[in-house]
């Protein structure tokens, strides 16, 4: 595991460097991370580590913990970083990134450096920050040691060939010649004390004060409306932020992991200092086994093992699929069931990760208590029952009143127009309507003359019309001036809210002529029908061509008109 704080680690030994570098002596590499998740930290983790084993004296750092002067007086930087919320940095990366804007040519003149950028392909900002990056050290004057590699979500299989291949590049680098080592300047340390916020590192807590079933029993998912009391920042909040809760893992996965190792969960293994079972129950991740944890599992299995050849076929969606539903325990039992070294095996699992929830809530109208609108993941498989790690670990928390670890994820774009007479279009479907819940509640409060129109669908209308009474409510008194319904199993023919959205092309067009702002939540392969729609609603009732009804959007996306908020 790893933390905010600088880390060095350096192997004691270096007989094994080449001879080729051993004038050179122990070569430095700075890994520095940017990450909002803790992807990218545990893959600047696993490279230090990797790079310690090869000779260097690898240290790990978090971007936020050194400013771009700094930066640049490092013998040789590898950076690691995702991408936030639609194409922003990381939040741990947002100051350097800042720094990175101020700096002059040619501050990193000659210093040696590579990028690798984590993202997830199904977004339109495809690993942007580092994009954003990789340009920026450059132009100031870095010398790129090698192109950048932007990775998907399945970078555990895709990273490894460049990640070797840059640290051979690196040897190759002499220690540079620094004309100071002085601090740096105190306008820099000002870029450190705006970071000083609340994080996963240091979260804020909470208490659930009020939960209700949405959901009609007998629907085929729950969806529940908590209330939480929470302490600090957290309490600090826009119509369109997000809430992050770090969650613990189920005891009964964590029982059955501890099983199906053979351990007793009493075991503290060399070099660590918990017991197995409380590192499993509140470090890590158990419920999303990553695809880099299945190609190490089958790596000593026989060629015509089904999983085996599943990952050397190199079928990601294939793998994907396969791995949709399962938890590490079902990994283990369907790979190498009785052939695992526990502590191996407890290495290759990745952070705990928070999840994060849009806040359904408005200060105005709810004062400093934070609305969740939450779907709970319940299913049995493979003769076991699962949950989901966070919407369990909620609904026990509301039956327990367990103290909750939170901590705030402000939205970038995602917020209300500050001109309140701006009239605002939402989408949202199923558990999607929770920030357009909030955006209503504060527009109402806020008396804004603007006027809203609300789009929302789901499988069944009689189980799943989520916050019904408040939305039949909202029409009745003004503060919902349309809402646009699409319930896509009631019908003989799937009707979702993208087909609403066509079939109103002409109130649609009129609202967007007039500068309405869109705004869209939920799944994010949801997100591209949207376009879709908007675009075929462009051309047929704006006149406007493919290309021009094209870049209509893509303008509203510039000037912060057309803002989602996918997962």
């Amino acid at each position: 595991m790893t933390t905010d704080t600088e880390m060095v680690r350096a192997d004691e030994g270096t007989a094994s460097f080449e001879l080729d570098h051993a004038e050179l002596g122990t070569p430095a590499l700075s890994v520095l991370y940017g990450s909002q998740t803790g992807n990218a930290e545990f893959l600047a983790s696993q490279i230090a580590d990797q790079a310690n084993a090869q000779g260097y004296a690898a240290e790990l750092m978090s971007l936020e913990l050194l400013t771009v002067e700094e930066a640049a007086r490092k013998d040789r930087l590898l950076i690691v970083t995702a991408t936030h919320d639609n194409g922003h940095m990381p939040d741990n990366a947002q100051a350097f990134w800042d720094g990175l804007g101020r700096a002059d040519t040619p501050l990193f003149k000659d210093v040696p450096f590579a990028v690798l950028a984590i993202g997830d392909s199904m977004y339109d900002d495809f690993c942007k920050a580092g994009i954003d990056i990789d340009q920026r050290i450059g132009d100031l004057g870095g010398r790129r040691m090698s192109d950048r590699i932007d990775c998907d979500v399945d970078y555990d299989l895709t990273s490894g060939k460049w990640i070797s291949s840059v640290l051979e590049k690196f040897k190759t680098v002499a220690p540079r010649q620094h004309a100071s080592d002085a601090p740096a300047a105190s306008a820099s340390n000002a870029q450190r004390s705006e970071q000083a916020k609340v994080t996963r590192k240091e979260p804020d807590t909470a208490t659930i004060a009020a939960a209700r079933l949405l959901s009609a029993p007998g629907a085929e998912k729950e969806v529940w409306h908590y209330e939480l009391e929470v302490s600090g920042d957290s309490r600090h909040y826009r119509p369109g932020d997000s809430l992050a809760v770090i969650p613990t893992n189920s005891a009964q996965l964590v029982d059955d992991l501890i099983s199906s190792l053979n351990l007793q969960g009493s075991e503290v293994f060399n070099g660590q200092s918990k017991p197995v079972k409380e590192a499993l129950l509140n470090d890590l991740e158990l419920r999303l086994p990553h695809l880099g944890l299945v190609a190490w599992m089958v790596e000593p299995l026989a060629a015509e093992h089904p999983v085996k050849k599943l990952v050397e076929s190199g079928d990601r969606a294939a793998l994907e699929d396969w791995l949709w539903g399962r938890d590490v325990v079902d990994v283990i039992a369907e790979t190498r069931a009785g052939d695992l070294d526990p502590q191996e095996f407890m290495s290759m699992l990745r952070p705990l990760q928070h999840r994060s929830y849009s806040i359904a809530s408005s200060p105005l109208a709810d004062g400093e208590r934070v609305h969740l609108t939450v779907s709970s993941v319940k299913y049995d498989a493979r003769d076991r029952k699962h949950t989901g790690a966070c919407s369990g670990f909620l609904e026990e928390a509301a039956r327990s009143n367990t103290q909750l670890k939170v901590f705030p994820l402000p939205a970038h774009e995602f917020h209300l127009p500050e001109d309140s007479s701006t009239d605002v279009i939402m989408v949202g479907p199923g558990v999607g309507i929770a920030p357009f819940r909030g955006f209503l509640r504060d527009r109402y409060s806020s008396g804004a003359q603007g006027r809203n129109w609300l789009f929302f669908g789901d499988r069944h209308e009689k189980p799943l019309w989520l916050y019904q009474d408040e939305m039949e409510s909202a029409l009745n008194d003004g503060a919902l001036n349309r809402l646009s319904l699409a319930f896509s199993r009631d019908h003989a023919t799937k009707v979702y809210v993208q087909d609403r959205i066509r079939e109103s092309g002409t109130e649609i067009f009129a609202w967007l002529n007039a500068g309405a702002a869109v705004y869209v939540c939920g799944d994010k392969r949801m997100a591209p029908d949207i376009d879709d729609a908007l675009i075929a609603v462009l051309c047929e009732h704006g006149g406007l061509s493919q290309d021009s009804a094209h870049e209509y959007v893509l303008a509203m996306k510039y000037d912060s008109r057309y803002v989602k908020d996918v997962y």
